[in-house]
């Protein structure tokens, strides 16, 4: 109607400026616009519908692709062994949360690892390593993280700055791994002890000088023959 409308205002408008009178050229400009307007109309509605369908199919493909980069993105963070976050995803995540709330650091060294690949092959040695992975995860709670930062290295953030609470986790996955009965695939049993070194309270200052604390705490550990904790107290919280 609005088509046929603006024919004939146009067709009036020409005749009259041209001092012109013919029935024919009103009915022409009636009929035309009612002939043209269903064809456009239609290849409107259709071009429409087609663009609704790419916009629709380009949502789903930007969906994808979101759910892809987090896949992704949460692969490289993983170590492929174990399934932790590999080392650098560790310290990013240590980082960006210790001054958000309490926060402490175990390093976990596997006993005598050379050993146990020298002597049962390195497959075995990649088993201990799962299952101690597997049984340090099962020792923390649900707001700690995990990662595999060396060879035969762990570290463990948790999140509390208890002095007693985080002793009593440390020797938990001590006495945990202590426990296990890990064996080869030939059936060999082998014995798997863990060193712990920790230091309680790391929510200030540089992370790189308490993961140096922690590490030397380890190394009191090996040399008071291994298979035990050594972890470093808060002050404030002794005091």
């Amino acid at each position: 109607m609005i088509s046929v409308a603006c024919s004939l205002l146009i067709t009036g408008t020409i005749m009259h400026a041209n001092d012109m009178h013919n029935r024919m050229g009103y009915i022409i400009a009636t009929i035309c616009p009612l002939l043209i307007a269903p064809i456009m109309s239609f290849i409107v509605v259709r071009q429409s519908e087609r663009l609704r369908h790419t916009l629709e199919v380009l949502r789903r493909v930007k969906e994808e692709l979101e759910v892809s980069n987090e896949r992704l993105f949460e692969k490289s963070s993983r170590d492929s062994m174990t399934g932790l976050l590999n080392r650098e995803a560790f310290f990013s995540r240590l980082d960006a949360v210790r001054a958000s709330q309490p926060c402490s650091l175990l390093i976990i060294d596997v006993d005598h690892f050379k050993k146990i690949n020298d002597v049962h092959g390195h497959f075995a040695g990649d088993g201990a390593l799962m299952a101690i992975a597997r049984c340090i995860t099962e020792c923390v709670g649900e707001g700690d993280s995990i990662g595999r930062i060396g060879g035969e290295e762990f570290g463990v953030y948790l999140a509390t700055e208890e002095n007693d609470r985080v002793a009593y986790i440390a020797e938990t996955i001590r006495a945990a791994v202590n426990r296990m009965q890990y064996r080869t695939p030939e059936h060999e049993l082998v014995p798997l002890t863990v060193s712990i070194g920790g230091i309680v309270g790391i929510s200030s200052g540089a992370v790189v000088d308490h993961f140096q604390t922690a590490d030397r705490k380890l190394y009191e550990a090996k040399r008071n023959g291994r298979n035990c904790v050594f972890i470093q107290s808060s002050l404030r919280k002794a005091a």
